[in-house]
């Protein structure tokens, strides 16, 4: 088995065909492994420690850039996977409407409501 590197593992998700719906949650703690990851198809995004619900093609590269701007104790959860941008963006919206309708209208702590870009 091959071990890949970090810039390898980037390289490799650039410009990929799938695309991966994600929650960030806040541990407890500061994480010390930069790069962890996690991943529960089955997560439950109102159990209290959703703080972010996102997408991108390149899980490792975002979670560094997360970690970078929310915090050190912050771990992302792929929840979701599709197979193109607009199945992509249809799972984000729809895990952020759920979201929503499930906690009194207020969104995750770091997501904004904009009409930015509409």
């Amino acid at each position: 088995m091959s071990k890949y590197t970090y810039l390898e593992n980037v390289a490799m998700c650039k410009m990929n065909d799938k695309g991966f719906i994600y929650r960030l949650i806040v541990m407890n703690d500061d994480i010390k492994d930069f790069f962890m990851i996690d991943c529960d198809f089955h997560a439950n995004i109102n159990d209290g420690q959703t703080a972010y619900i996102g997408m991108t093609s390149n899980p490792l590269m975002r979670a560094k850039k997360h970690r970078s701007l929310k915090g050190k104790d912050i771990m992302m959860q792929i929840i979701s996977s599709a197979d193109c941008p607009t199945e992509a963006h249809y799972l984000e919206a729809k895990a952020l409407w759920d979201y929503k309708k499930d906690n009194d209208g207020n969104l995750p702590e770091f997501n904004k409501q904009t009409w930015a870009g509409a």
